[in-house]
């Protein structure tokens, strides 16, 4: 309702209850302003409908778009015979068996350490040594633990932490570039003496595989795109690896694919088959104040129920997807279907088109035919030097993998829907067709809200200027009545 910001006259002369006319007046001339504002809080709702099918669009995409790369088929597994040496896949292995034989181990540059077994023993009068030149004074019945603490409040100076391991005191450089001078001491209670210290260099390692000896730096390394890990050395016997085709995470792939895919059809099917209740406008803010917080929230159930029902761009991209997947690939070798391999569109028809993934048939093919299964999602068809797409190009449709077909399908898709409401990944949109259409909206609101109010001023001013005349006339004829004696 419009703001009344102006000094009113009531009826006080003509006996009206000017306010409420004005109000019951103000409210019928309202109705158009009143149905554009919901207009808006539909375009509104149905806006954010159409982001949020576009962001599940987008994350099915993002969830099958690497099934259309052959490096998704040509993944590997890798296993180790013996727990001295641990593998992993650090790459892509041309090679399938390994012999690791003839192993010793590399080790790395040390610092400098040192050793001395002081047991628990008490500094038994003051005394000092000195640690790489500087001067450590230690005092009359220090602990042994004591004493560790006291080295290591000067470290920053000698660049040596100390430590009690099992009642020794072990000294190590903090620098590996740095040696270990100990001088001056003569704490026998401590059985420490003058020692130099070196680091320890690096040693290079060796391991045969494959009848190949390599010198290694390092007992974790990369050859021909496995990672091995050598956990011990040894001179007799032997380790075995095998290198495999991941067809368990290629499994995995293809039932998420599907998965995903009746997850994103039964979530739009069910938008398209929403029950809209044309009874049910958006609530004004005028009629919530008379509702509870619940209310309001059953009501707006109601009414946002159906903003996508039989929406053609939807219903449009279901087909397409159905069709894509429905249809064989032409002039390929091999399987040609995803039938062949285990996938088949449900025979009931309220599942709408729903993917039945017969796992054992699935798994059988990967083990004995996964080029073939490979190819039924990656070949990509068409002259490949055109810019046209699976969309776009009927011949590259026809002659292109499962997942080429869908990912070029989704990514147009995406890019109707963000036409249409904006990027599922924008915040802020102001060029989509539903943009425009609130900002139309909000134009027309604010002329209406201008229309209503210059009525209800002209209103008020009708009325005041009833009121005085009622008022002047009252006085005249009461004048009158004085004169006459009445």
């Amino acid at each position: 309702m419009i703001e009344k910001t102006s000094l009113r006259v009531t009826g006080l002369a003509s006996g009206m209850n000017t306010d409420e006319i004005v109000t019951n007046l103000v409210k019928v001339q309202s109705a158009r302003l009143n149905k554009l504002t919901q207009n808006k809080t539909l375009a509104n709702w149905k806006s954010d409908a159409y982001r949020d099918v576009n962001k599940k669009v987008d994350e099915f995409r993002k969830s099958m778009e690497a099934l259309r790369l052959q490096s998704t088929f040509n993944k590997q597994t890798v296993t180790s015979s013996d727990s001295r040496a641990e593998v992993s896949m650090g790459g892509t292995s041309t090679l399938k068996d390994f012999t690791l034989s003839n192993v010793e181990l590399a080790s790395s540059e040390k610092p400098a350490m040192v050793t001395f077994a002081s047991g628990s023993a008490t500094v038994t009068a003051d005394t000092s040594f000195k640690l790489n030149t500087f001067e450590i004074k230690l005092t009359k019945d220090m602990t042994f633990d004591q004493v560790i603490s006291e080295i290591n409040k000067h470290s920053d100076s000698t660049n040596v932490k100390a430590s009690n391991v099992g009642g020794s005191l072990v000294l190590t450089s903090t620098d590996i570039s740095k040696s270990i001078e100990l001088t001056d001491a003569t704490t026998s209670a401590l059985n420490i003496a003058n020692i130099s210290a070196q680091k320890t260099p690096a040693t290079t390692g060796k391991v045969t595989i494959n009848g190949t000896e390599i010198a290694i730096s390092s007992n974790k390394f990369t050859y021909e795109g496995v990672t091995f890990t050598l956990k011990e050395a040894f001179s007799t016997g032997s380790v075995s690896v095998q290198v495999g085709s991941d067809t368990q995470g290629i499994f995995d792939n293809i039932k998420t694919f599907v998965d995903k895919y009746n997850e994103l059809i039964a979530d739009l099917n069910g938008r398209l088959n929403e029950k809209k209740y044309r009874d049910y406008a958006p609530l004004l803010d005028e009629e919530k104040k008379d509702l509870k917080e619940n209310e309001i929230k059953l009501w707006e159930e109601k009414a946002k129920s159906g903003l996508l029902t039989k929406d053609s761009t939807i219903q449009s991209f279901l087909i397409e997807m159905r069709n894509s997947l429905g249809s064989v690939i032409e002039n390929t070798n091999g399987f040609n279907s995803l039938k062949d391999i285990g996938i088949n569109f449900s025979t009931n028809y309220k599942d709408n088109g729903k993917l039945i993934l017969d796992e054992a048939k699935l798994k059988g093919v990967l083990q004995t035919n996964l080029e073939d299964v490979k190819k039924l999602f990656t070949i990509k068809g068409g002259d490949q030097s055109s810019s046209s797409t699976t969309v776009t190009d009927g011949t590259k449709h026809d002659t292109s993998g499962f997942a080429w077909r869908i990912y070029d399908r989704l990514n147009v898709t995406i890019s109707q829907f963000g036409s249409l409401a904006g990027s599922p990944n924008t915040s802020v949109d102001t060029k989509s067709f539903m943009a425009k259409q609130i900002k139309a909206l909000d134009e027309g609101i604010n002329r209406e809200k201008s229309k209503v109010s210059a009525y209800e001023a002209r209103l008020w001013k009708q009325f005041g200027a009833m009121e005085k005349a009622l008022q002047q006339l009252n006085s005249q004829g009461s004048w009158l009545s004085q004169q006459l004696g009445m």
